[in-house]
């Protein structure tokens, strides 16, 4: 078989591998849809601790069963399924608690295993014990299943700040992410969605989403524009998700009293940044953050997409053969599009 292997920072290598084995107590998936995610950036071009070279990553994995091991019962040959990204280790206190996504192990699909970018992968024992396994409706692509894994990052951030029908929030960033949260904001209720996005291509797919309103922080005072939209008294609700230390300075000061705040981006290189935590006392704020997602709203985003509640279609803006998975790799970091697909099985 053919996988895509990151060899060193910014290497990707096409190989030929053996076609896998598996255990009594794991699947063999074919691989028809990976997602390139901004955590596949990340490692592409900085590294993680937790990734060693060479390795095949990639966790927004949708594909077909086409082994399952002797000891399983669940899945069946021919199974259309989509993939979470964590591999709970099923006993410490997060995942005792169903937040498999806290495990304590820390260890993800296309991290301490090899992922998605591959013409099969295999999942371990862990995994199908613990992790997050959907089957998807016939009348779903792999494609659009493979958004699955971001999209319940998405319900999990909402569902941690509370948004409410009829309130005003305000999303940083125009990327897949940003979008899937402007149009989900929108079919939930909220009665304007301002989007801020210095690129011009994103600013344009925030209005495509659903934006109410679209803010050029290069052209606009961004604090001043918001504060005129929500009547002097900032948003409701203030999502970032975009990796700036800057931007989540800005979005306590743009935030109104008791107001929520949800930092969804990590920052690229760590650096102590003062925040001005009255706002968090005076204006009484709630500002939480959240990494990944339990299995339950893995399995309500599989849902949204099987029931086509959003348009899923347009947040994937290119898709790649497995042989041009470098080139993925670098539309998605010159920022060209929103979501690029890998398709293995072409």
């Amino acid at each position: 078989m053919y996988s895509v292997a990151l060899t060193d920072k910014r290497t990707l290598e096409l190989q030929e591998r053996e076609y896998p084995k598996i255990t009594s107590d794991e699947i063999l998936l074919k691989v028809h849809a990976i997602g390139v995610c901004g955590s596949d950036l990340r490692v592409y071009q900085h590294g993680d601790a937790r990734v060693d070279f060479p390795r095949v990553i990639g966790h927004e994995i949708a594909g077909e069963v086409v082994e399952s091991g002797s000891n399983l019962s669940r899945f069946q040959t021919g199974d259309r399924v989509t993939l979470g990204a964590h591999i709970p280790c099923g006993e410490c206190v997060f995942c005792q608690k169903n937040e498999g996504h806290q495990c304590v192990e820390g260890k993800s699909m296309g991290y301490h295993v090899d992922g998605g970018f591959a013409e099969y992968v295999v999942l371990p024992k862990k995994f199908v014990e613990n992790g997050s396994i959907q089957k998807i409706a016939d009348t779903t692509s792999y494609e659009l299943a493979s958004l699955s894994e971001p999209f319940s990052c998405v319900l999990s951030g909402l569902y941690e700040v509370d948004v409410k029908p009829g309130e005003n929030v305000v999303v940083y960033g125009a990327g897949a992410i940003g979008c899937m949260y402007i149009a989900a904001l929108k079919k939930m209720g909220a009665a304007k969605v301002i989007a801020v996005q210095r690129s011009a291509p994103r600013r344009q797919k925030a209005l495509e989403s659903g934006a109410d309103i679209v803010i050029d922080p290069n052209s606009a005072d961004t604090a001043l524009e918001i504060s005129d939209a929500t009547q002097g008294l900032g948003a409701d609700t203030v999502i970032v998700t975009a990796p700036s230390t800057e931007v989540q300075k800005e979005a306590l000061e743009v935030v109104k009293k008791t107001g929520k705040v949800l930092f969804f981006a990590g920052i690229k290189n760590v650096t102590e940044v003062p925040i001005n935590t009255n706002h968090f006392i005076y204006k009484q704020l709630k500002v939480v953050g959240t990494h990944g997602a339990p299995r339950h709203l893995h399995i309500e985003a599989v849902k949204w997409i099987d029931e086509g509640l959003l348009d899923f279609s347009s947040f994937i803006t290119h898709t790649f053969p497995l042989k041009e998975t470098d080139k993925a790799f670098e539309t998605a970091v010159s920022k060209e599009g929103l979501k690029c697909v890998v398709k293995p099985t072409e």
